[in-house]
């Protein structure tokens, strides 16, 4: 890059910053133009691929990645990609492979071994990923990307207390304001604070307007807050729909048990009236949005 002219140099270092901000679809763009201008650089192949990704094109991702490999990317960032791409395909072997690849190029990358420790996690070895993620934290406890997965690593085991001080030490750092807002919004969702979430999601909208994951996370939680919802909000705050079909069932069984006739009827119309108000939500919130439209 040193020997680059001044103008090609700048290029560069704006796709790199609206990459490091997040703006994944305006960096892929950038990225673009400098590959069409040197469609072997393999650098800019990575970067592409690597924005592909984060815009959930996976198979594109994964098809720029291998490239990048080939026309001489840096193995250490390629093989860590392409090991996420993998993981998010679930072909959790591969994913390994690729992940131990690259920590084979840098034993001492504390983002590669939390991500090392998230896939043990998804795999079922928890204690290898404990141990894992403990030593990504000694490595580098204020790193962006252990701090990414040691977050989702305590959502995993439900601590609330810890994903808030993770996503407290998150905001301190520079990075992706947006997946932090993101992280900030599900932290709301876990403890059933849908506005508060809402508020999150919204605000990272603002700053990913082109991201539809967001949008629809945004159309469902409209839905989900509004008072025609509040059954669906009141069984998600109580354990969710298993727990109440599982109490039902052990409801019936008494009924069942004690001859309890009368009851046994009331309590299937009740749980049918329930389902099928749960059932007709989408319908009446749709028909009240239109009907707020025409005024």
């Amino acid at each position: 890059m040193e020997h680059w002219p001044d103008k090609e140099r700048c290029r560069w270092q704006e796709a790199v910053y609206y990459y490091e901000l997040g703006k994944f679809v305006q960096a892929k763009e950038k990225f673009r133009g400098i590959l069409a201008r040197m469609p072997s650089d393999g650098m800019a192949m990575y970067y592409v691929a690597s924005c592909s990704f984060h815009l959930a094109q996976v198979d594109e991702a994964e098809r720029l990645a291998r490239e990048a490999v080939l026309h001489g990317a840096d193995k250490e960032m390629s093989y860590a990609l392409l090991g996420a791409i993998c993981i998010e395909q679930k072909a959790y072997v591969e994913a390994e492979e690729w992940l131990l690849a690259a920590l084979s190029e840098n034993p001492n990358n504390a983002g590669l071994l939390a991500q090392y420790a998230y896939l043990m996690l998804q795999t079922g070895y928890e204690e290898k990923a404990k141990r894992l993620m403990a030593e990504a934290q000694r490595l580098g406890h204020d790193d962006e990307t252990v701090l990414h997965y040691l977050y989702f690593f305590q959502r995993a085991y439900e601590q609330t207390d810890e994903q808030e001080e993770t996503i407290r030490t998150c905001l301190t750092a520079g990075g992706n304001q947006a997946d932090k807002l993101v992280k900030l919004g599900l932290l709301a969702l876990d403890r059933h604070s849908y506005s508060a979430a809402r508020h999150y999601f919204s605000r990272a909208y603002q700053l990913d307007p082109m991201n539809e994951a967001l949008v629809q996370v945004l159309e469902r939680l409209d839905q989900l807050i509004h008072p025609f919802s509040w059954p669906e909000r009141l069984i998600l705050r109580t354990g969710g729909a298993a727990v109440w079909w599982g109490l039902l069932m052990l409801l019936l069984l008494v009924l069942v048990k004690l001859q309890c006739h009368a009851f046994i009827g009331g309590t299937v119309l009740l749980s049918l009236l329930v389902c099928g108000y749960i059932w007709l939500i989408p319908f009446l919130y749709k028909w009240m949005c239109k009907k707020d439209r025409r005024g």
